[in-house]
């Protein structure tokens, strides 16, 4: 480090702020601090950081599904975000965590505890709604970020899309179409994120003159086979929807699938949209027309807004931070067939 300082013409302690990327520092001397250890090839020891203070320079990320498309996206920024920022981001695999008691709630993050105490945890949906995890981690002392919609109010930061506008914006796209029997699928009831979104569902339709269907709004688990067989439902229902909005991509995948496997074309006998614009958007065929999370962003976003917070007071102020969605037109929606 002394090596570092000396090249770039500063003290030591400018260096040690500067790669722990603290506050207050001048852009014109981050940069000669950075240039000089890129030029000595200087990689700060991890260990001997987190023994000279009092922080593990750990993210954890607390999810239920590590095979989720969702989970690994927001990962995969909050990993690209910790190597920019020196931190490394660890995953705990949680199952069943909202369902849990809290003393055993408060058990399991004990045992994560015990084996590096991070400096922060980062909460997924449905944990990021639930109020037992929230306040064993608050009694821990372990400051949180939120990704994705909540309920709770004051609980400290929260990043995420609106997830209401983005819903009411697919509904308008299908009724402008000309659209008037539109079908919905729900998520799993645990995740705030299906309620959000058909709320602002409900909304659009009555704005749009449109009558919302009760056999025609569907149970999911955000997940293919639930879209499968919401897709054999309505094949089955002698008042077929012309569209349907799925609440994510997976489930809209799995309804095109259903109405393949009959014989029968999207969009020309079914418009879908989809949410969240996953790999399989632009896997399966016709491409899926949805709504874009930046997935990634919302990880990237939550580890610095986290690690920005340890560097000051060392609690997240209570905020909500609101990224941008974007409606992706692609090829499954088309004015209904009228023949």
């Amino acid at each position: 480090m002394k090596d570092v300082a000396d090249l770039a013409g500063v003290s030591i302690k400018t260096v040690s702020r500067v790669l722990n990327n603290e506050p207050h520092v001048q852009e014109k001397l981050r940069r000669k601090v950075r240039e000089a250890a890129e030029k000595l090839e200087y990689v700060p020891s991890h260990s001997a950081r987190s023994l000279r203070g009092n922080r593990s320079y750990d993210i954890n990320l607390v999810c239920h599904n590590a095979g989720s498309v969702y989970v690994n996206s927001i990962q995969f920024g909050g990993v690209i975000a910790c190597q920019e920022l020196g931190y490394q981001l660890s995953i705990s695999l949680m199952e069943d965590l909202d369902q849990m008691a809290m003393r055993d709630i408060r058990a399991a993050f004990e045992t994560v505890m015990k084996r590096r105490r991070p400096d922060g945890v980062i909460l997924l949906a449905p944990y990021a709604n639930d109020e037992k995890i929230g306040f064993v981690l608050q009694e821990m002392g372990i400051p949180v970020v939120r990704v994705g919609p909540v309920e709770l109010q004051n609980k400290g930061l929260l990043v995420e899309i609106d997830d209401y506008q983005a819903a009411i914006e697919v509904v308008r796209h299908l009724a402008d179409l000309g659209h008037k029997n539109i079908g919905f699928i729900r998520g799993s009831e645990n995740q705030r994120a299906t309620h959000v979104r058909y709320s602002g569902f409900c909304v659009a339709m009555e704005a749009a003159g449109l009558t919302v269907e009760d056999a025609l709004v569907r149970p999911g688990a955000f997940d293919f086979q639930s879209g499968y067989e919401a897709g054999q439902f309505y094949l089955g229902h002698t008042s077929r929807p012309s569209a349907v909005f799925a609440s994510n991509d997976d489930m809209a995948a799995g309804l095109v699938a259903a109405y393949t496997e009959h014989g029968l074309k999207v969009p020309k006998d079914i418009s879908v949209v989809g949410f969240d614009d996953s790999s399989i958007a632009t896997c399966m065929r016709p491409y899926l027309t949805t709504v874009r999370q930046p997935l990634s962003d919302l990880g990237a976003r939550a580890v610095r807004e986290l690690v920005a917070s340890l560097s000051g007071t060392g609690k997240p102020e209570a905020r909500r931070i609101v990224l941008d969605h974007e409606f992706v037109l692609r090829d499954t929606t088309a004015p209904p067939n009228t023949k």
